[in-house]
C-alpha cells in the first residue's frame, strides 16, 4: 500500500480522530446528563473536559489553523484551571510555531509522545476472520457489556471507570464492536467514522488476557476497516505510545507512522 505524503492539510484531518466534535459532546451528554462535560473552541482547537477523573481532558488542533496568541492560550488555561485539572495540549508537529514559543514561556512540560499511525483504506480489500471468532456492532443494549469488556482488557494498565469506555461506543457513526469466542465475550474496540475528513478513527481496542494470541485483535481491526471501506473512508488512523506493543500490532496490520506528536502539560501550584 502506498503511504501518502504527510502535510498540514492531512494532519488537520488526522487530528480530528482525537477531537471531541460537537456531535460527540452531545452524545456523551445524553449518556451522562448529570456529568460536568464541557467543551470550547479556541484558535481552531477543541478543548474538552469530561470530569476531574476523565483520562483525556485536553485540547486538540490548537495551532493547526492559525497563529496562537497569548490571550487564546490563557483562555484554554482558564477553562481547565477553573475545573481543577492541568492544562493539557496535544501538539501536532505541524502546529504554528507560535504555540511552541508560548508553551515554552508558560511552564509546560512534555508529558508523553504519541505515534500517529495511518493505513490507506482499500475498497475491495478482503479480510479473513478466524472461524471461532465473531464480531458484532455495539448496540444500546450491549453498551455496558462493551464497557465492562474493555475495562477488563485494560485493567493491567490501571483502573479506569467503565463509564469512560461506555462513552467510546456512543459517538455518531460509531465503529464500536464486541468480540466473542463461542459464547464468551472476549474484548472489543471503539472508533468512529469522520465523514468530512474521510477518515476512520480507531481507538480503545482490548482483549481479555486469557484470549490473547488467538487472532481476536486482528478480527476487531478487520471488521472496523471493512465498515470504514463501506463508508468511503480514505484512511484509518490510530494513536499509540511509541515503540509499544500496540504500535507493533498495528504495524503488523498495515499501519505506518505518519508523525509523532507531543502532549504538553501545565500544572497549577498547590494552594
Amino acid at each position: 500500500m502506498t503511504q501518502p505524503f504527510i502535510d498540514l492539510e492531512l494532519s488537520r484531518r488526522l487530528e480530528l480522530a482525537e477531537t471531541m466534535t460537537p456531535d460527540c459532546v452531545l452524545a456523551l451528554r445524553r449518556l451522562a446528563p448529570q456529568s460536568s462535560i464541557a467543551a470550547i473552541t479556541v484558535a481552531g482547537g477543541t478543548a474538552f473536559f469530561g470530569g476531574v477523573d476523565y483520562p483525556a481532558n485536553q485540547i486538540v488542533g490548537l495551532g493547526l489553523y492559525d497563529e496562537v496568541t497569548c490571550d487564546a492560550l490563557k483562555q484554554v488555561e482558564e477553562f481547565y484551571h477553573s475545573r481543577g485539572v492541568p492544562c493539557t495540549i496535544v501538539v501536532s508537529p505541524f502546529a504554528d510555531t507560535s504555540l511552541l514559543a508560548l508553551v515554552g514561556e508558560r511552564g509546560y512540560r512534555i508529558a508523553e509522545f504519541n505515534s500517529v499511525l495511518i493505513r490507506p483504506i482499500i475498497a475491495d480489500e478482503a479480510f479473513t476472520l478466524q472461524a471461532d471468532i465473531s464480531i458484532e456492532p455495539v448496540t444500546p443494549a450491549t453498551v455496558l457489556l462493551f464497557a465492562h469488556a474493555i475495562a477488563q482488557g485494560f485493567a493491567e494498565h490501571g483502573p479506569v471507570p467503565e463509564d469512560v469506555f461506555a462513552g467510546m461506543a456512543v459517538p455518531p457513526d460509531s465503529l464500536a464492536v464486541l468480540a466473542r469466542v463461542g459464547d464468551a465475550l472476549v474484548g472489543g474496540g471503539g472508533g468512529r467514522i469522520i465523514h468530512e475528513a474521510r477518515i476512520a478513527a480507531l481507538f480503545g481496542a482490548a482483549t481479555l488476557p486469557q484470549y490473547r494470541g488467538r487472532g481476536v485483535q486482528t478480527a476487531i481491526i478487520a471488521r472496523r476497516l471493512q465498515q470504514a471501506a463501506r463508508s468511503g473512508c480514505e484512511f484509518a488512523v490510530v494513536s499509540t505510545q511509541p515503540g509499544s506493543g500496540s504500535q507493533r500490532n498495528m504495524e503488523r496490520r498495515g499501519f505506518r507512522l505518519a508523525y509523532t506528536k507531543l502532549v504538553m502539560v501545565r500544572e497549577w501550584p498547590q494552594t
